[in-house]
């Protein structure tokens, strides 16, 4: 991801309506899988932070990843990330009670078999993956390029690729559905006029802002309680190990 845009999220992520929907869907994730206990738990890909720091108030928290720029930016919201890479993850066999990584395994720097791999690797056999990615490889975008996206997934397409990487998917939804008028929308319009936005993520009126956040937390709401959306923006996949699967030798 470029540096302007590690910028442009650490500002906006607080408020933006994008932001503080898919954080609200994942807290209402862990907190349903974890039936009030407090859980360790590892945010990979944990960018500017704001997640990991979240989810910290459920419990003990490790966040990684790649960019020491993202690391700089976790640090100013209070988080003690460490810098590596989820394409081999820094941590024992059966480690985690739960992972989130929301919007990494797309990266141009990810082998996102082997990332979902290592993920599996690191969880206890009966721990759980919270898994999000950007759906549709129609909806690619300027914004794409900015955060150096290298693949959109379909349904089908994601399913597979945690079954190969050892996981057994427990559900799998599109997200972000009211919004995708309008991403469709902004793609055909860049394409037709030429013209292209510097980033996705800016502020936009405070109204629109807080009717959309609202909106997209409702069907956080829905997601949460086994409601599958159709189409969307995004997918979310929930996932726990497959008890078959191999989760590789021991590190050192």
């Amino acid at each position: 991801m470029e540096l302007a845009e590690y910028k442009n999220i650490y500002r906006n992520e607080g408020s933006h309506f994008f932001y503080v929907s898919t954080h609200y869907l994942i807290e209402k994730l862990v907190k349903k899988f974890s039936r009030g206990r407090r859980l360790m738990i590892l945010d990979a890909g944990c960018g500017t932070g704001l997640l990991a720091k979240k989810l910290a108030r459920l419990g003990k928290v490790s966040a990684i990843d790649c960019s020491s720029e993202a690391i700089k930016f976790a640090g100013k919201n209070g988080v003690n990330a460490r810098r590596g890479s989820i394409n081999k993850l820094p941590y024992n066999n059966n480690h985690f009670d739960l992972i989130t990584c929301v919007d990494v395994i797309y990266h141009s720097r990810v082998n996102d078999v082997a990332a979902l791999g290592e993920m599996r690797r690191v969880l206890k056999s009966g721990g759980v993956l919270i898994l999000r990615v950007p759906a549709n490889k129609y909806l690619v975008s300027a914004h794409d390029v900015h955060v150096h996206t290298a693949r959109r997934y379909g349904k089908d397409e994601l399913k597979r690729k945690l079954r190969l990487a050892g996981f057994r998917v427990r559900c799998i939804s599109f997200v972000h559905l009211p919004i995708f008028p309008i991403s469709l929308f902004r793609v055909i319009w860049e394409r037709l006029t030429h013209r292209v936005a510097a980033s996705s993520i800016r502020k936009i009126n405070p109204v629109l802002n807080s009717i959309l956040a609202v909106v997209l937390k409702l069907e956080a709401e829905m997601i949460s309680r086994g409601v599958i959306m159709p189409l969307g923006q995004g997918l979310i996949a929930v996932a726990t190990p497959n008890r078959q699967s191999n989760p590789g030798q021991k590190m050192q």
